[in-house]
């Protein structure tokens, strides 16, 4: 039994320092599909026989030959040849054990570099006894718990201890074996983990398993937001808005008033719409008086807006719009035909023409305009001809920016 204590210790500090220098594997062998040989020393303790006398244990030579057929299951063949001490009414002797089991092996969970696994099975023992011509077979089932110890790749160390029984022979005696397992054939390659995504990131660890194909990911598996805008770069049309901005769902700085100046830089948010800003999103103020002549010529008599005076007016709006700061002064103006009083109120009906027409159907506010008429008194053409009267017949429009400090943020 000592002999039997000091090989087990042998062998298991030979694979405690051996573990050291072994190849880090995800689990230990054995692996599905792989053939194993396990030469080592089988312990075995013979039946209690009131006629031959086994009271005494010893080790021998084993093998333990294997397959595994999954994961988990493994089937294999153990054969040990054991030489017995008996003593007897006859004497002192020793006698051959020889050992065939077949057994099945359930591995466990690996536990810190420890691969235990439970064995059962069932086999035959012959005893040969010494002095004796005849053999004696007993039929003999077995289960135990043992572990393997992985020393590199494809070696480990194995050990396992069992409880054995005879119908035969009754009672349970004690039965072990200690070697050294070598795997044949590569252990199969892991299955890589689950990655419903495809993000790189097992679903495990993944915390936005819904990521859309192609987007770059943080070790998470959740998109990258470079400019922490909330809007992931993969959807992020301005990707370098400065912290913390406003931004609208493609991540671009939010222009509340559409003045092309974001929010963000805008000193002056509440523009109108269309007006011409400078870099700080302010209104750009005229600084001299402009006249628009509108070029809107009139039949002789009337002072009735026609068709064909739309793409004038609608200069003239535009850059009302532009400039929200300015005034305008609408001023009518007629030829030489007829009496001078006459002229001058036919020339302020043109002028109140446009003037209304303006507020009522171009949106422009009553507030920004006056009206004025000037008759015959300023010509632009010779009043003696046909053309000359035609260009006389008119109206215009005086344009006048507005002076004007504003208040900056900083005021």
């Amino acid at each position: 039994m000592k002999s039997v204590l000091r090989t087990f210790v042998s062998l298991v500090l030979l694979g405690t320092m051996s573990y050291t220098t072994a190849d880090d594997t995800d689990e230990l062998a054995p692996h599905k599909g792989q053939f194993y040989i396990a030469p080592g020393v089988a312990y075995i303790h013979g039946p209690d026989h009131s006629r031959y006398g086994y009271e005494e244990a010893d080790v021998g030579p084993g093998v333990v030959l294997g397959y595994s057929f999954s994961e988990r299951w493994s089937f294999e063949i153990l054969g040990a040849n054991v030489k017995s001490d008996f003593e007897n009414v006859w004497g002192r002797g020793s006698d051959d054990i020889e050992v065939r089991w077949a057994d099945f092996l359930y591995s466990l969970d690996e536990v810190d570099g420890w691969q235990p696994f439970f064995v059962m099975g069932a086999g035959t023992t012959k005893y040969q006894f010494d002095g004796i011509r005849s053999d004696s077979r007993h039929t003999q089932a077995n289960v135990g718990f043992g572990v393997f110890r992985e020393l590199s790749e494809n070696i480990a160390l194995r050990a396992d201890i069992r409880a054995i029984s005879s119908p035969r022979d009754g009672g349970i005696n004690p039965a072990g074996f200690v070697g050294l397992t070598g795997f044949i054939g590569a252990a199969p390659e892991p299955e890589p983990p689950a990655d419903s995504d495809g993000d790189g990131v097992p679903n495990d660890q993944d915390q936005c398993p819904t990521t859309p194909p192609g987007r770059t990911v943080d070790a998470n598996g959740c998109q990258l937001d470079g400019d922490g805008d909330g809007v992931v770069d993969g959807d992020d049309r301005c990707p370098e808005t400065p912290a913390g901005a406003k931004v609208d769902s493609r991540g671009c700085a939010l222009d509340s008033d559409g003045d092309g100046v974001p929010d963000y830089r805008d000193d002056c948010p509440d523009t109108s719409a269309g007006a011409l800003v400078n870099e700080r999103g302010c209104y750009i103020e005229l600084e001299e008086s402009v006249t628009i002549d509108m070029n809107l010529e009139f039949d002789v008599d009337k002072a009735e807006i026609l068709p064909k005076h739309g793409s004038e007016i609608g200069r003239v709006v535009k850059f009302l719009r532009q400039y929200p700061t300015a005034n305008a002064v609408i001023e009518g103006h007629t030829d030489s035909s007829g009496s001078q009083g006459y002229n001058q109120k036919l020339s302020e009906r043109r002028a109140k023409s446009v003037h209304d027409h303006l507020v009522a159907n171009a949106g422009v506010s009553a507030d920004r305009l006056s009206w004025a008429g000037f008759g015959e008194d300023r010509p632009i053409a010779d009043n003696e001809t046909t053309a000359g009267k035609q260009r006389n017949r008119r109206v215009s429009a005086v344009v006048s920016g507005t002076h004007t400090v504003r208040q900056t943020k900083e005021d």
